[in-house]
């Protein structure tokens, strides 16, 4: 995939030199190729016309700001009217200088890729969002042992291995052991998984979405009162940090005791288990999955918990660069063996990842159909041109203009059309991600798993937006340019 994108990109430049080259290299073609496109009738509305909507834009956008987090309502038609009012200053502003079919296939070209730049950011933000929210819970690497039957001191023994064997790697920010539930407990009446960690590594990404409550607190010790500390002395106590959801499902705040019973702890016949915990946090991803199914609670709980529920072991590796992690996996293997499990961030989210990627790439490829059929409206419109001015065409022929005068003629009409079209389409685009990210679309958490839309803006998606359609533009301009410079000197002057 990333080598069928560097292509597309390597090309695209080509093309964006190339119609560069014509459009400063040959001053007589292009003073020519402009003239053909050019309006020759100004009307006064189309005079006044990008002045007026451009000042409906702006006045609409200081009525957004103003209302900005007050009033939905009027932020949301403020926004709406501000984009309309946009596109009605462009086209204005094209009907200024250019002929109507000209304009026309300048703003197909400019629709197509305003709508891509939107797709593209939007999906990135995508990517963005769940690569933050699932970095935040796991590691960069992680790495565990094969199977279950692991009791407490062979997990200790075998951490030490690792970060032994590990502490050298390039890149390594900070390793620290884990524990993960193999199966969901249940924190009151609500399923969920529990995560052990060890309060003294720092934790600086639960600090973070941390909510209400001290992390420091999983390190200290813990009591309860009523039922839910029913003959528990306090070194049974255990401590856990609880996510906004699954703490709002269990109606639990900061200082309460609750159960946590493990089903299934002594046989299939056999009551649950059940532990008395002290709520010390609540936190917030913004990621419906965790927010709504996670706890934390200390590793040494959580050791207490596997001898009744079978749990993972294991120790997390972060790096300074999420992605170094993808490139010293195999070395982690060498090191460790095959005795050990090593899984990154992308393969234990691989579903997510690649449905995302997935859709990105046919979404895409579904609006670049938007730009050819806006590079189709080029081909009609310069093919009208060359139809138009076979008289033109002949009488340059006629005084000495070579057919490949001819043929750069009309490229160079082809690329002017190209590069506005995609000009505007970025500019038009990047207004439309701005206007998104400051408004804050919001969205439905137990469905898109995040609250709001994400838009995140890439320079390479961009540079290959604007590639990709140039590419197109100068293709489809081949025909009508190829057509002029075959032109026969009689066919324009027989009938003068």
């Amino acid at each position: 995939m990333n080598a069928v994108f560097a292509a597309i990109l390597f090309a695209g430049l080509l093309a964006v030199m190339a119609s560069l080259l014509l459009l400063v290299g040959f001053r007589f073609e292009r003073f020519v190729g402009i003239r053909y496109l050019r309006r020759e009738v100004i009307s006064r509305a189309v005079r006044i016309g990008p002045a007026v909507a451009l000042a409906f834009t702006l006045i609409d956008l200081l009525v957004m700001l103003t209302v900005h987090g007050r009033h939905r309502t009027a932020e949301t038609v403020a926004v709406i009217v501000a984009l309309a009012a946009l596109l009605v200053t462009i086209l204005f502003l094209l009907l200024r200088f250019l002929s109507v079919f000209t304009t026309v296939s300048t703003v197909g070209v400019m629709l197509g890729v305003a709508s891509l730049v939107v797709v593209l950011s939007v999906t990135s933000g995508f990517e963005r969002e769940f690569r933050e929210k699932v970095l935040a819970v796991n590691a960069h690497l992680i790495v565990t042992s094969y199977g279950l039957e692991r009791d407490v001191k062979e997990a200790e023994a075998e951490a030490v291995k690792v970060t032994t064997r590990l502490s050298d790697l390039p890149g390594l920010a900070s390793m620290s052991r884990f524990s993960f539930t193999a199966g969901e407990v249940m924190i009151g009446k609500v399923g969920a998984n529990l995560k052990g960690v060890v309060p003294t590594d720092g934790l600086p990404e639960l600090r973070r979405a941390l909510i209400a409550g001290s992390v420091d607190d999983l390190g200290k010790p813990a009591h309860c009162l009523g039922p839910a500390a029913e003959a528990a002395s306090p070194e049974m106590v255990g401590r856990l940090i609880l996510g906004e959801d699954l703490a709002r499902r269990e109606r639990a705040k900061v200082g309460d005791c609750v159960q946590v019973l493990v089903p299934f702890s002594g046989g299939f016949d056999s009551a649950p288990s059940a532990y008395p915990f002290r709520v010390v946090g609540i936190f917030s991803f913004g990621f419906q999955e965790y927010d709504a199914r996670l706890a934390f609670i200390p590793l040494e709980d959580a050791e207490r918990l596997g001898n009744a529920r079978q749990s993972i072991f294991g120790v997390e590796l972060r790096f300074s660069d999420p992605m170094q992690a993808l490139a010293v996996e195999d070395q982690v293997e060498a090191r460790l063996g095959p005795d050990m499990r090593i899984l990154d961030w992308k393969t234990l989210n691989k579903n997510l990842f690649t449905a995302l990627a997935m859709q990105k790439l046919i979404i895409s490829m579904l609006l670049v159909l938007i730009i050819v059929v806006a590079a189709f409206n080029i081909l009609a419109s310069l093919t009208l041109v060359v139809l138009s001015k076979v008289r033109e065409v002949s009488i340059l022929a006629a005084m000495g203009a070579r057919a490949g005068a001819r043929l750069r003629l009309f490229l160079v009409s082809g690329s002017l059309v190209g590069f506005v079209g995609t000009g505007l389409g970025l500019c038009y685009g990047l207004a439309m991600c701005g206007l998104a990210a400051l408004y804050g679309y919001p969205l439905d958490p137990k469905v898109y798993l995040i609250a709001r839309l994400p838009v995140e803006v890439s320079a390479r998606e961009i540079l290959l937006v604007a590639g990709a359609t140039q590419i197109i533009c100068l293709f489809v301009t081949l025909y009508p340019a190829r057509r002029a410079s075959r032109q026969q000197v009689v066919d324009g002057l027989k009938y003068v």
